[in-house]
């Protein structure tokens, strides 16, 4: 297909100011009810390490720094760190470094941190296999460190009507099908299954202690979370779809705004997954 780009390279959602919006709202909606770092995970001895995979704003990091202790060092990790506050005006204990997880690590990294964080990573999972980022991430943690995934559980998603909304047109199916499939270009990822396999997945990779948190988002909130995927679909079809052949773009906005115009009928909802696990202390 003329204009396509290259998928598992390339980042395909946005980088700008509306972007950042979207992530710091996404953030919040998501702690909402819940927590940004799970209650099992030891959060309150000195000099704890903490590292965050793929930062995005570095909303996790600031809002996280004002509940660990000050002796706390958090460090996050990105390939790009142009949506995050200056260095100088994030919280003393907080620095921001440009590190590629997906590849092999820096050896003075390994062996170093008591918590790992990563969250919303399913773009960067490929082959719907996140093992090899598993492996990354258990040679970061010290013996008895734990590592926190937090993911959008797709497997259940389910649209959901308001009393007005039922005879409402669904666009909100296609426009996720045409999302997930990039315009029919790739396999539907918003269909993969791996986010509730996770558990699998830690145990396979030597870690114990796993527990899940599932929570659907609550009805007064999914307006809220809807405007979010609405933001990001809107960001995929400027960066992607637009450089495609075809009307998909024109289309996949067209049911953006047919979506949003129904947003007090119809919505849908999912899961928001968080998995722990923990490194051996031996």
């Amino acid at each position: 297909m003329a204009g396509e780009i290259n998928q598992d390279e390339a980042y395909i959602l946005g980088r700008g100011f509306s972007a950042n919006a979207r992530l710091n709202l996404q953030y919040f909606l998501w702690k909402d009810g819940g927590f940004s770092l799970h209650p099992r995970i030891p959060a309150d001895g000195e000099n704890l390490r903490v590292a965050e995979i793929g930062v995005g704003t570095g909303i996790w990091l600031v809002d996280l720094a004002r509940s660990l202790p000050t002796s706390a060092r958090i460090d996050g990790f990105d390939i790009d760190l142009t949506q995050c506050p200056p260095k100088e005006w994030l919280p003393r204990n907080v620095s921001v470094y440009n590190v590629d997880c997906l590849a092999p690590l820096p050896e003075y990294l390994l062996g170093s941190y008591d918590i790992v964080h990563i969250q919303l990573f399913h773009l960067a999972v490929h082959n719907n296999d996140p093992a090899p980022i598993i492996q990354n991430l258990v040679k970061l943690l010290k013996p008895g460190g734990w590592i926190s995934w937090g993911e959008i559980d797709y497997s259940g998603w389910k649209i959901v009507r308001t009393k007005e909304g039922i005879e409402t047109e669904d666009n909100l199916s296609p426009l996720l099908e045409m999302i997930g499939t990039l315009g029919g270009t790739k396999p539907n990822w918003t269909t993969d299954d791996w986010p509730i396999r996770l558990p699998e997945f830690f145990k396979e990779n030597g870690l114990v202690n796993i527990e899940t948190d599932n929570r659907p988002f609550p009805l007064e909130l999914l307006p809220f979370q809807l405007d979010t995927a609405l933001m990001a679909s809107e960001e995929v079809s400027y960066k992607v779809l637009d450089r495609m052949d075809g009307n998909l773009a024109s289309r996949c906005r067209e049911l953006i705004t047919a979506s949003f115009c129904n947003r007090q009928r119809l919505a849908y909802n999912v899961g928001r997954l968080t998995v722990i696990g923990q490194r051996p202390a031996q």
